[in-house]
């Protein structure tokens, strides 16, 4: 299993830095994003989780997200915390 930590900033700048490692590390197996040192996360890298959950899943691996609470609030906030913080579903 791969562990990949997000910065505390998760904005366009981070999503489009973290798709070099996050591509090889989703179709070699599992990944953990330990995402608790997050403060601020915005769109793109919502849409890069998402992404990498759904190519995970395809591949017959998974994705965990480890969510801080800011993270979790967000998400909770645009509707998407139950497809981020669930365990590994896309």
């Amino acid at each position: 299993m791969t562990v990949i930590s997000l910065p505390a900033h998760c904005d366009r700048a981070a999503a489009a830095a973290l798709l070099p490692t996050l591509i090889p590390a989703v179709a070699a197996g599992a990944v953990t994003l330990d995402g608790s040192e997050v403060s601020r996360i915005g769109q793109a890298m919502f849409q890069l989780v998402l992404s990498a959950r759904a190519t995970a899943l395809a591949s017959g691996h998974s994705v965990t997200v480890v969510a801080s609470d800011a993270m979790r609030e967000t998400a909770r906030l645009v509707g998407l915390e139950s497809m981020i913080c669930g365990e590994g579903q896309a």
